[in-house]
Protein backbone atom coordinates (compact mmCIF):
# COMPACT_ATOMS: atom_id res chain seq x y z
CA UNK A 1 0.00 0.00 0.00
CA UNK A 2 1.51 3.61 -0.81
CA UNK A 3 -0.08 4.79 2.61
CA UNK A 4 1.83 8.20 2.22
CA UNK A 5 1.18 9.12 -0.89
CA UNK A 6 -3.10 8.20 -0.53
CA UNK A 7 -2.85 10.03 2.82
CA UNK A 8 -0.77 13.52 2.25
CA UNK A 9 -3.01 16.48 1.76
CA UNK A 10 -2.43 19.31 0.05
CA UNK A 11 -3.81 22.96 1.10
CA UNK A 12 -4.43 25.77 -2.44
CA UNK A 13 -6.03 28.29 -1.82
CA UNK A 14 -13.75 30.86 2.80
CA UNK A 15 -35.44 49.48 4.17
CA UNK A 16 -39.19 49.75 3.82
CA UNK A 17 -41.36 46.75 4.41
CA UNK A 18 -45.31 46.12 4.09
CA UNK A 19 -46.82 45.25 7.17
CA UNK A 20 -47.67 42.01 7.75
CA UNK A 21 -50.70 40.59 7.07
CA UNK A 22 -52.46 37.27 8.43
CA UNK A 23 -51.80 33.94 6.06
CA UNK A 24 -54.91 32.84 5.04
CA UNK A 25 -53.17 30.48 2.48
CA UNK A 26 -54.92 27.19 2.64
CA UNK A 27 -53.58 23.85 4.33
CA UNK A 28 -53.36 20.86 2.58
CA UNK A 29 -55.68 18.33 3.54
CA UNK A 30 -53.45 15.74 5.69
CA UNK A 31 -51.12 18.26 6.32
CA UNK A 32 -49.77 19.20 9.43
CA UNK A 33 -51.74 22.23 11.21
CA UNK A 34 -49.21 25.10 12.23
CA UNK A 35 -48.04 25.18 16.13
CA UNK A 36 -49.80 26.85 18.14
CA UNK A 37 -47.45 28.08 20.28
CA UNK A 38 -44.43 27.96 17.41
CA UNK A 39 -41.82 30.42 18.24
CA UNK A 40 -41.28 33.31 15.84
CA UNK A 41 -38.93 32.61 12.61
CA UNK A 42 -36.53 35.03 14.02
CA UNK A 43 -36.27 33.52 17.25
CA UNK A 44 -35.67 29.92 15.72
CA UNK A 45 -32.51 31.32 13.35
CA UNK A 46 -31.29 33.07 16.90
CA UNK A 47 -30.93 30.09 18.72
CA UNK A 48 -29.46 28.08 15.68
CA UNK A 49 -26.35 30.79 15.24
CA UNK A 50 -26.11 30.42 19.42
CA UNK A 51 -26.17 26.40 18.74
CA UNK A 52 -23.66 27.39 15.59
CA UNK A 53 -21.29 29.35 18.07
CA UNK A 54 -21.23 26.46 20.44
CA UNK A 55 -20.18 23.91 17.69
CA UNK A 56 -23.35 21.85 18.24
CA UNK A 57 -24.22 21.35 14.31
CA UNK A 58 -26.72 18.41 14.53
CA UNK A 59 -29.14 20.90 16.58
CA UNK A 60 -28.03 24.53 14.66
CA UNK A 61 -28.91 22.40 11.62
CA UNK A 62 -32.49 20.81 12.80
CA UNK A 63 -32.91 24.52 14.01
CA UNK A 64 -32.08 26.28 10.50
CA UNK A 65 -34.10 23.29 8.40
CA UNK A 66 -37.06 24.73 10.41
CA UNK A 67 -36.42 28.15 9.78
CA UNK A 68 -36.17 27.87 6.39
CA UNK A 69 -39.48 25.83 6.35
CA UNK A 70 -40.69 28.74 6.90
CA UNK A 71 -38.54 31.85 5.40
CA UNK A 72 -37.07 29.36 2.27
CA UNK A 73 -35.33 33.23 1.05
CA UNK A 74 -33.31 33.82 3.25
CA UNK A 75 -30.00 34.16 1.97
CA UNK A 76 -28.10 34.45 5.63
CA UNK A 77 -29.19 31.40 6.50
CA UNK A 78 -28.91 29.37 3.18
CA UNK A 79 -25.16 29.89 3.66
CA UNK A 80 -25.34 29.35 6.85
CA UNK A 81 -27.01 25.38 6.53
CA UNK A 82 -24.21 25.15 3.99
CA UNK A 83 -22.00 25.84 6.15
CA UNK A 84 -23.34 23.45 9.16
CA UNK A 85 -23.65 20.78 6.95
CA UNK A 86 -19.67 21.48 6.07
CA UNK A 87 -19.13 21.36 9.62
CA UNK A 88 -21.16 17.82 9.31
CA UNK A 89 -19.01 16.31 6.26
CA UNK A 90 -22.18 16.66 4.54
CA UNK A 91 -20.58 17.90 1.56
CA UNK A 92 -23.26 17.88 -1.36
CA UNK A 93 -26.21 18.59 0.80
CA UNK A 94 -23.78 21.79 1.72
CA UNK A 95 -23.31 22.54 -2.17
CA UNK A 96 -27.13 22.49 -2.32
CA UNK A 97 -27.07 24.93 0.28
CA UNK A 98 -24.64 27.42 -1.54
CA UNK A 99 -26.33 27.18 -4.84
CA UNK A 100 -29.81 28.25 -3.53
CA UNK A 101 -27.93 31.39 -1.66
CA UNK A 102 -26.56 32.35 -4.96
CA UNK A 103 -30.03 31.77 -6.88
CA UNK A 104 -31.26 34.49 -4.54
CA UNK A 105 -27.91 36.54 -4.69
CA UNK A 106 -25.30 36.02 -7.56
CA UNK A 107 -23.48 38.57 -5.79
CA UNK A 108 -23.09 36.53 -2.46
CA UNK A 109 -18.80 35.97 -2.75
CA UNK A 110 -18.78 33.65 0.46
CA UNK A 111 -21.49 31.57 -1.09
CA UNK A 112 -19.21 31.26 -4.02
CA UNK A 113 -16.17 30.54 -2.92
CA UNK A 114 -17.46 27.89 -0.69
CA UNK A 115 -19.41 26.05 -2.96
CA UNK A 116 -16.34 26.04 -5.46
CA UNK A 117 -14.50 24.41 -3.11
CA UNK A 118 -16.98 21.52 -3.00
CA UNK A 119 -17.44 21.21 -6.59
CA UNK A 120 -15.19 20.38 -9.86
CA UNK A 121 -12.71 22.88 -11.00
CA UNK A 122 -14.61 23.06 -14.51
CA UNK A 123 -17.96 23.70 -12.42
CA UNK A 124 -16.04 26.20 -10.06
CA UNK A 125 -14.61 27.89 -12.13
CA UNK A 126 -18.24 29.05 -13.92
CA UNK A 127 -19.22 29.52 -10.01
CA UNK A 128 -16.70 31.83 -9.84
CA UNK A 129 -17.10 33.74 -13.24
CA UNK A 130 -20.82 34.06 -12.76
CA UNK A 131 -19.74 36.11 -8.89
CA UNK A 132 -17.17 37.91 -10.79
CA UNK A 133 -19.70 39.52 -12.80
CA UNK A 134 -20.85 40.81 -10.10
CA UNK A 135 -17.82 42.06 -8.33
CA UNK A 136 -15.02 41.92 -10.86
CA UNK A 137 -12.72 42.79 -8.43
CA UNK A 138 -13.20 40.69 -5.37
CA UNK A 139 -9.32 39.20 -4.78
CA UNK A 140 -10.74 36.52 -2.91
CA UNK A 141 -13.15 35.92 -6.07
CA UNK A 142 -10.02 35.84 -8.75
CA UNK A 143 -7.73 33.90 -6.26
CA UNK A 144 -9.87 31.23 -6.44
CA UNK A 145 -10.29 30.89 -9.95
CA UNK A 146 -6.71 31.20 -10.27
CA UNK A 147 -7.10 27.90 -8.17
CA UNK A 148 -9.70 26.44 -10.16
CA UNK A 149 -8.17 26.92 -13.56
CA UNK A 150 -4.66 25.79 -11.49
CA UNK A 151 -7.26 22.42 -10.83
CA UNK A 152 -7.55 21.96 -14.76
CA UNK A 153 -3.94 22.54 -15.84
CA UNK A 154 -4.22 25.94 -17.16
CA UNK A 155 -1.30 26.46 -15.13
CA UNK A 156 -0.37 29.59 -17.67
CA UNK A 157 -3.62 30.93 -17.42
CA UNK A 158 -3.88 30.78 -14.06
CA UNK A 159 -0.22 32.35 -13.27
CA UNK A 160 -1.22 34.93 -15.74
CA UNK A 161 -4.21 35.80 -13.16
CA UNK A 162 -2.49 35.61 -10.13
CA UNK A 163 0.40 38.02 -11.49
CA UNK A 164 -2.90 40.42 -12.84
CA UNK A 165 -4.01 40.22 -9.03
CA UNK A 166 -0.48 40.95 -7.59
CA UNK A 167 0.21 43.62 -10.12
CA UNK A 168 -3.45 45.56 -7.80
CA UNK A 169 -2.58 43.74 -5.02
CA UNK A 170 1.05 43.50 -4.06
CA UNK A 171 0.25 42.75 -0.62
CA UNK A 172 -2.15 39.65 -1.68
CA UNK A 173 -0.73 36.29 0.17
CA UNK A 174 -3.61 34.16 -1.83
CA UNK A 175 -1.65 35.10 -5.38
CA UNK A 176 1.44 34.57 -3.80
CA UNK A 177 -0.09 30.72 -2.66
CA UNK A 178 -1.51 30.25 -6.23
CA UNK A 179 2.04 31.19 -7.49
CA UNK A 180 3.60 28.46 -5.41
CA UNK A 181 1.27 25.80 -6.25
CA UNK A 182 1.45 26.05 -9.91
CA UNK A 183 5.23 26.11 -9.87
CA UNK A 184 5.28 22.71 -7.75
CA UNK A 185 3.31 21.32 -10.56
CA UNK A 186 5.63 22.34 -12.90
CA UNK A 187 8.48 21.07 -10.64
CA UNK A 188 10.14 24.26 -9.61
CA UNK A 189 10.33 23.28 -5.97
CA UNK A 190 12.92 26.37 -5.19
CA UNK A 191 10.48 28.55 -6.98
CA UNK A 192 7.47 27.35 -5.22
CA UNK A 193 9.04 27.77 -1.55
CA UNK A 194 10.13 31.02 -2.30
CA UNK A 195 6.48 32.57 -3.66
CA UNK A 196 5.49 30.58 -0.12
CA UNK A 197 7.80 32.39 1.99
CA UNK A 198 6.47 35.84 0.40
CA UNK A 199 3.41 34.83 1.45
CA UNK A 200 4.23 34.01 4.44
CA UNK A 201 5.74 37.43 5.02
CA UNK A 202 2.20 39.02 4.86
CA UNK A 203 0.24 36.44 6.74
CA UNK A 204 2.08 34.60 9.15
CA UNK A 205 -1.04 33.07 10.89
CA UNK A 206 -2.27 31.06 7.80
CA UNK A 207 -1.73 27.40 8.62
CA UNK A 208 -2.17 26.78 4.91
CA UNK A 209 1.39 28.34 4.08
CA UNK A 210 3.98 26.11 6.30
CA UNK A 211 1.44 22.98 5.30
CA UNK A 212 2.65 23.81 1.51
CA UNK A 213 6.05 24.48 2.77
CA UNK A 214 5.85 20.40 4.36
CA UNK A 215 4.47 19.17 1.25
CA UNK A 216 7.71 21.02 -0.82
CA UNK A 217 10.08 19.23 1.77
CA UNK A 218 8.66 16.15 1.56
CA UNK A 219 9.55 16.48 -2.49
CA UNK A 220 12.96 17.54 -1.20
CA UNK A 221 13.25 14.16 0.89
CA UNK A 222 13.57 16.48 4.06
CA UNK A 223 11.01 14.33 6.65
CA UNK A 224 12.55 16.41 9.69
CA UNK A 225 11.56 19.99 8.06
CA UNK A 226 7.98 18.59 6.88
CA UNK A 227 7.04 17.48 10.09
CA UNK A 228 7.90 20.73 11.55
CA UNK A 229 6.25 22.63 9.20
CA UNK A 230 2.96 20.74 9.43
CA UNK A 231 3.49 20.92 13.43
CA UNK A 232 3.72 24.58 12.83
CA UNK A 233 0.55 24.76 10.93
CA UNK A 234 -1.33 22.85 13.83
CA UNK A 235 0.03 25.27 16.54
CA UNK A 236 -1.00 28.12 14.13
CA UNK A 237 -4.56 26.61 13.94
CA UNK A 238 -5.27 23.36 15.81
CA UNK A 239 -8.37 22.35 13.59
CA UNK A 240 -6.37 22.78 10.60
CA UNK A 241 -7.27 19.33 9.44
CA UNK A 242 -4.80 18.55 6.06
CA UNK A 243 -1.85 19.53 8.62
CA UNK A 244 -2.75 17.14 10.70
CA UNK A 245 -3.65 14.13 7.79
CA UNK A 246 0.21 14.69 6.92
CA UNK A 247 1.33 14.19 10.29
CA UNK A 248 -0.37 11.54 10.23
CA UNK A 249 1.12 10.47 6.52
CA UNK A 250 4.50 10.89 7.65
CA UNK A 251 4.42 8.61 10.58
CA UNK A 252 2.83 6.12 8.71
CA UNK A 253 5.65 5.83 7.27
CA UNK A 254 8.52 5.44 9.69
CA UNK A 255 5.99 2.77 11.09
CA UNK A 256 5.05 5.41 14.37
CA UNK A 257 1.88 3.73 14.67
CA UNK A 258 0.58 5.31 17.62
CA UNK A 259 1.47 8.89 16.52
CA UNK A 260 -0.15 8.02 13.12
CA UNK A 261 -3.70 7.10 14.75
CA UNK A 262 -3.55 10.22 16.86
CA UNK A 263 -2.81 12.71 13.96
CA UNK A 264 -5.39 10.46 11.63
CA UNK A 265 -8.18 10.43 13.94
CA UNK A 266 -7.39 14.33 14.73
CA UNK A 267 -7.52 14.77 10.99
CA UNK A 268 -10.80 12.30 10.70
CA UNK A 269 -12.81 14.33 13.34
CA UNK A 270 -12.17 17.93 11.91
CA UNK A 271 -12.63 16.42 8.09
CA UNK A 272 -15.19 13.77 8.80
CA UNK A 273 -15.85 13.15 5.09
CA UNK A 274 -12.43 12.84 3.57
CA UNK A 275 -12.36 9.05 3.59
CA UNK A 276 -8.27 9.09 3.22
CA UNK A 277 -8.08 9.83 6.61
CA UNK A 278 -10.37 7.11 7.97
CA UNK A 279 -8.32 4.94 5.65
CA UNK A 280 -4.82 6.29 7.39
CA UNK A 281 -6.40 5.50 10.89
CA UNK A 282 -7.66 2.18 9.83
CA UNK A 283 -3.91 0.93 8.77
CA UNK A 284 -2.38 2.52 12.20
CA UNK A 285 -4.57 0.93 14.06
CA UNK A 286 -3.82 -2.12 12.33
CA UNK A 287 -0.13 -1.67 12.74
CA UNK A 288 -0.70 -1.47 16.68
CA UNK A 289 -2.97 -4.77 16.41
CA UNK A 290 -6.37 -2.70 17.16
CA UNK A 291 -8.24 -5.04 14.95
CA UNK A 292 -11.56 -3.92 15.71
CA UNK A 293 -10.51 -0.36 16.00
CA UNK A 294 -9.05 -0.66 12.54
CA UNK A 295 -11.99 -2.87 11.66
CA UNK A 296 -14.55 0.75 12.09
CA UNK A 297 -11.97 3.07 10.83
CA UNK A 298 -12.51 1.09 7.46
CA UNK A 299 -16.21 0.62 7.47
CA UNK A 300 -16.37 4.91 7.96
CA UNK A 301 -14.26 4.59 4.42
CA UNK A 302 -16.76 2.05 3.09
CA UNK A 303 -19.19 4.40 3.89
CA UNK A 304 -17.48 7.51 2.66
CA UNK A 305 -16.30 5.26 -0.80
CA UNK A 306 -18.39 2.19 -1.46
CA UNK A 307 -16.29 -0.31 -2.31
CA UNK A 308 -12.75 1.34 -1.88
CA UNK A 309 -9.78 -1.34 -2.12
CA UNK A 310 -7.41 -1.35 0.44
CA UNK A 311 -10.74 -0.11 2.58
CA UNK A 312 -12.27 -3.73 1.80
CA UNK A 313 -8.82 -5.61 1.84
CA UNK A 314 -8.07 -4.11 5.68
CA UNK A 315 -11.87 -4.97 6.75
CA UNK A 316 -11.11 -8.62 6.02
CA UNK A 317 -7.87 -8.43 7.41
CA UNK A 318 -9.36 -7.18 10.38
CA UNK A 319 -12.49 -9.27 10.58
CA UNK A 320 -10.02 -12.72 10.82
CA UNK A 321 -7.86 -10.61 13.25
CA UNK A 322 -10.74 -10.81 15.46
CA UNK A 323 -11.89 -14.16 14.62
CA UNK A 324 -14.62 -13.65 12.66
CA UNK A 325 -13.68 -16.28 9.71
CA UNK A 326 -16.86 -16.29 7.93
CA UNK A 327 -16.75 -12.07 7.91
CA UNK A 328 -13.38 -12.48 6.65
CA UNK A 329 -13.98 -14.97 4.31
CA UNK A 330 -16.98 -12.87 2.70
CA UNK A 331 -15.63 -9.55 2.11
CA UNK A 332 -12.20 -11.37 1.00
CA UNK A 333 -14.94 -12.86 -1.65
CA UNK A 334 -15.81 -9.09 -2.26
CA UNK A 335 -12.70 -7.71 -2.46
CA UNK A 336 -11.32 -10.51 -4.98
CA UNK A 337 -14.37 -9.74 -7.15
CA UNK A 338 -13.51 -6.06 -7.68
CA UNK A 339 -11.72 -4.86 -10.96
CA UNK A 340 -8.19 -3.64 -10.35
CA UNK A 341 -7.35 -4.84 -6.78
CA UNK A 342 -3.84 -5.06 -5.95
CA UNK A 343 -3.86 -7.60 -3.74
CA UNK A 344 -5.60 -10.29 -5.23
CA UNK A 345 -2.47 -12.99 -5.08
CA UNK A 346 -2.90 -12.45 -1.01
CA UNK A 347 -6.61 -12.63 -0.93
CA UNK A 348 -6.31 -15.18 -2.54
CA UNK A 349 -4.08 -16.64 0.04
CA UNK A 350 -5.97 -15.51 2.68
CA UNK A 351 -9.33 -17.46 1.43
CA UNK A 352 -7.72 -20.82 0.94
CA UNK A 353 -6.18 -20.32 4.47
CA UNK A 354 -9.84 -19.84 5.87
CA UNK A 355 -11.50 -22.18 4.16
CA UNK A 356 -9.03 -24.98 5.36
CA UNK A 357 -9.65 -23.36 8.71
CA UNK A 358 -13.41 -23.63 8.73
CA UNK A 359 -13.22 -26.72 7.54
CA UNK A 360 -11.19 -28.27 10.59
CA UNK A 361 -12.78 -29.37 13.77
CA UNK A 362 -13.15 -26.60 16.66
CA UNK A 363 -10.19 -27.24 19.28
CA UNK A 364 -11.32 -29.17 22.18
CA UNK A 365 -12.82 -26.97 25.12
CA UNK A 366 -11.17 -27.06 28.51
CA UNK A 367 -12.49 -30.13 30.55
CA UNK A 368 -14.17 -31.81 27.70
CA UNK A 369 -13.32 -35.35 26.55
CA UNK A 370 -11.08 -35.96 24.05
CA UNK A 371 -13.03 -37.84 20.74
CA UNK A 372 -12.65 -41.23 20.73
CA UNK A 373 -10.67 -41.49 17.49
CA UNK A 374 -7.38 -39.15 16.23
CA UNK A 375 -7.94 -36.55 13.58
CA UNK A 376 -6.83 -38.16 10.18
CA UNK A 377 -3.56 -36.71 8.87
CA UNK A 378 -5.63 -34.35 6.29
CA UNK A 379 -7.21 -32.85 9.40
CA UNK A 380 -4.00 -32.47 11.48
CA UNK A 381 -2.26 -30.90 8.73
CA UNK A 382 -5.08 -28.29 8.61
CA UNK A 383 -4.31 -27.53 12.50
CA UNK A 384 -0.32 -26.99 11.85
CA UNK A 385 -0.76 -24.87 9.03
CA UNK A 386 -2.74 -22.63 10.51
CA UNK A 387 -1.19 -22.59 13.89
CA UNK A 388 -3.85 -23.44 15.79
Amino acid sequence: MQKLAATLLACTACAHTAAPRPDTSPVAIGAPAPAVDAPPAATIHQAAREQMAQQRWGVAAAQLDAYLAREPADVAALFEAGWVAEQRGESKLAAGFYQRALQREPAHAAAALNLSRLIDPAAGEAVLRGALQQKPENVQLLDALAAALRGQRKLDEAEALSRKVLERHPRDAGAYRNLAAIEADRGHVALAESALNNARKLDDKDPAIPNSLGLLAMRRGDANAARAQFEEATRLDPRFAPAWANLGALALRYRDYAAAAEACGRAAGLDPARWQSWLARGWALEGLHKPAEARAAYEKVLALAPQQDDALYGKAVALRAEGDLAGALAVFKEYAALPGRTHLQEAQGQLAAIALRMKSPPAPQAGTAPPETEPDAASASVHQATGR
